[in-house]
């Protein structure tokens, strides 16, 4: 059997079904044969990944990544302050660059520090050199989501030396996707983010809501709380990443609710939905053109970016721009997604208590109701 046949048998039979991968150019077949064989996202970048694979966990998938290592650095802070914090199950399969052979000298510190990582951050991991390693994977999947842990897979390029492999795909084809026109008016903020989130708690109720962390949190909390609510605590960047993954594996109505600061942080995100296109997620970009947790500083949408362009220019068709509760409400309830809905408000936080809920809870309360039976 081949190395990438042995690997594709196991992750099968140990029930995995879905993959958020990004290709490198050492383990390209197994690449086209995950996409081609498992429910599958292309990524933008690895850290969406992270919060792609915690929304389909709780959707009721079992997520698991295949990068290239190099893509371990742009994923440590959402495994510490995400994976770790709510106990989601990830295994990430990684192409160990910068070891055997390696011509490109860019890989080889990487190649070095990876393991030096994955130690640091306590995240077993095992060295697959040979056929004979892959028997490692077999033996310790499936304890990944019993005891709801990380670890990792480090395929060195060697193991797939004088494999015959060929996956059952086929190269794809651009297909450039033309936009409708969209009237680029700003309008003038009328609202706070909660103000905003008061008129419209009745459009969030019986939907799946993920919320960005900090304030904008414990705002929701307030105005809105139930059990489909996912309260990001930690990972700037990551709450639209997680609502998408919940979209893609689950039939019910999903809304992000992020902020102008941290879409900045994680835009690429809004390529990925597009690419995916989930017709039941709407992303509610609140933008107050601040860092509202850390004192309100200025993001860069108060002066020069623009978020909804950024969006439709990243391929999302169904944008709306407003500073009007009654129409963002309104658009909650409309039709097909995705959607992306730029909220201006002003800048400004609601002084309200914090959260008493722990990270399990959180998490346990959006996992049963992702998974109870889909009522429209």
């Amino acid at each position: 059997m081949t190395p990438e046949g042995k690997i594709l048998e196991i992750v099968k039979r140990r029930h995995v079904d879905f993959f958020g991968a990004l290709p490198c150019d050492r383990n390209k077949k197994l690449y086209d044969a995950v996409l081609a064989g498992f429910r599958s996202v292309e990524l933008s970048r690895e850290e969406e990944g992270v919060g792609i694979c915690a929304g389909a966990l709780m959707a009721g998938a079992r997520p698991a990544m295949l990068i290239q290592n190099s893509g371990l650095g742009n994923m440590i802070n959402a495994l510490a302050s995400m994976s770790k914090l709510y106990s989601f199950a990830l295994p990430i399969f990684m192409s160990w660059r910068g070891m055997e052979s390696e011509t490109i000298v860019a890989q080889k510190w990487m190649g070095e520090y990876v393991p030096k990582i994955m130690k640091s951050m306590d995240i077993p991991y095992h060295e697959i050199r040979s056929l004979d390693d892959i028997d490692q994977i077999d033996e310790t999947l499936d304890s990944v989501y019993e005891n709801n842990t990380i670890r990792g897979y480090l395929m060195e390029p060697a193991v797939w030396k004088g494999s015959d492999f060929e996956p059952d795909s086929s190269p794809a084809t651009p297909a450039f996707k033309e936009l409708d026109n969209f009237d680029g008016t700003m309008p003038e903020p009328k609202l706070t983010r909660f103000e905003l989130l008061e008129k419209i708690s009745e459009a969030l109720e019986g939907k799946a809501v993920a919320c960005n962390l900090g304030i904008p949190c414990k705002e929701l909390y307030k105005v809105c709380h139930q059990p489909s609510n996912f309260y990001m605590l930690g990972s700037m960047g990551m709450v639209t990443p997680v609502a998408l993954g919940m979209a893609l594996c689950s039939d019910k109505k999903v809304i992000s609710i992020d902020g102008d600061g941290s879409m900045l942080m994680n835009p690429s995100t809004l390529a990925t939905i597009a690419r995916t296109a989930p017709e039941n997620l709407t992303v509610l970009c609140v933008d107050n053109g601040a860092y509202g947790s850390t004192g309100n500083q200025l993001t860069a949408t108060a002066t020069w970016s623009d978020l909804a362009k950024v969006a439709r220019g990243f391929g999302i068709n169904n944008v709306v721009r407003t500073a009007d509760p009654d129409e963002v409400a309104s658009a909650l309830g409309g039709g097909d997604g995705p959607l992306f809905i730029h909220a201006i408000c002003k800048a400004g936080n609601a002084n309200v208590p914090n959260l008493t809920l722990t990270p399990e809870e959180i998490r346990k309360s959006v996992e049963e109701f992702l998974r109870e039976p889909y009522e429209s």
